[in-house]
């Protein structure tokens, strides 16, 4: 049996910040103006940090002087401002290039070998929360290429600064910063030594702290929820945060279209949550194959690449779920073509007739 952790404060619980092409490019867009490290006031003199350390004081017990001692010791990190900082206008998205550094030989070679090692605990997985395998084995290649790059970003401090000194969604990462410390106080977490993405996100499957004590399991039975150390409480943990977004068992994610040409307006602008029946997308000319019912609810997924057509698909429940995870449909398509790329390997060396031995 698998253990849930209670219920998060914060309503807020997005995963989707990882270490993904998109940030990356962004970052070497933005000029680079270092702030020495010494020129930088200590957080603890702050007034919005100095609210917060009150109002952890108040709200859960916590010392204040313990608090304001560890924001003694942090400054603002001017680089995951910058990364964080809005994309520029000109940021042109490049579905061919995301696609290719998240659905290559290597990550679908250790995909194999990730699902080979643990298959017992991903066919639990699959019984216990429905969700495909392949699936599982996918999101976890995308967020850290199977616990290979979890980030080297103190997370205490990447949260304060977005938090505190960034420029958009403060009082998100701010409650993610709450989360954070509710997290170490019942995991005995480090907060010196704990490590993870730019905007705060740990582990293998690179949770946000409201994410991990929401949906985090303990599904190797040891006691504790480890996301960092323990590959199969990873594995349960996705699966249980695919379930608790509406993971339908069985279903296709994402239906291949041929899009009218020119594409009509009406589905420029289309909401990521599936709206409009199947039926509406066929009689408005899009080309698909599908044996669901016509009143099955769909998205429009379209990623461009520049001087290339752009991709279509119809995205279903399935879609929209993993989105739950990932913002981004870019990254939704490359979790979701990853995850069939290992299947058909894996299944591949599974069916392969074994070698005969040399005759004597």
């Amino acid at each position: 049996m698998y253990r849930i952790r209670s219920l998060c404060l914060a309503t807020a619980c997005v995963l989707g910040f990882g270490l993904g092409l998109q940030a990356e490019a962004h970052a070497k867009t933005k000029a680079k103006k270092p702030i020495a490290e010494a020129k930088q006031p200590q957080m603890s003199s702050n007034p919005e940090v100095q609210q917060f350390i009150e109002g952890m004081q108040e709200r859960h017990g916590f010392d204040a002087a313990a608090l304001t001692l560890l924001f003694d010791n942090q400054r603002p990190d001017a680089r995951v401002v910058r990364i964080m900082a809005p994309a520029p206008a000109q940021l042109t998205p490049n579905w061919t290039a995301y696609h290719s550094r998240f659905v290559n030989a290597r990550r679908i070679g250790r995909g194999v070998d990730f699902w080979n090692t643990y298959q017992d605990d991903i066919a639990r997985a699959e019984q216990q929360f429905g969700v495909p395998g392949e699936i599982i084995v996918a999101i976890i290649g995308v967020e850290t290429e199977y616990g290979r790059n979890m980030g080297s970003f103190s997370v205490l401090n990447a949260l304060a600064t977005i938090g505190f000194y960034g420029e958009r969604r403060r009082d998100f990462f701010q409650s993610e910063l709450e989360q954070y410390l509710l997290l170490a106080r019942e995991n005995q977490l480090d907060l010196a030594t704990t490590k993870g993405s730019f905007a705060g996100a740990m582990g293998i499957p690179q949770f946000m702290p409201s994410s991990q004590r929401r949906w985090g399991v303990d599904f190797d039975g040891n006691g504790r929820i480890d996301l960092r150390h323990s590959p199969v409480d990873a594995i349960g943990s996705v699966g249980n945060f695919l379930k608790s977004h509406g993971w339908l068992t069985g279903q296709v994610a994402v239906i291949p279209t041929v899009a009218p040409n020119p594409l009509p307006t009406a589905f420029e602008k289309i909401e990521v949550k599936p709206s409009l029946p199947l039926e509406t997308y066929q009689q408005a000319g899009f080309a698909f194959r599908s044996n669901l019912r016509d009143d099955t609810p769909a998205t429009l997924v379209s990623l461009t690449t520049p001087n290339e057509a752009t991709a279509y698909w119809l995205g279903l429940q399935n879609y929209y779920v993993i989105t739950r995870y990932n913002r981004s449909a870019a990254y939704a398509m490359s979790v979701i073509e990853l995850g069939a790329a290992i299947r058909e390997a894996r299944n591949a060396t599974l069916s392969a007739p074994l070698a005969q031995a040399p005759s004597e």
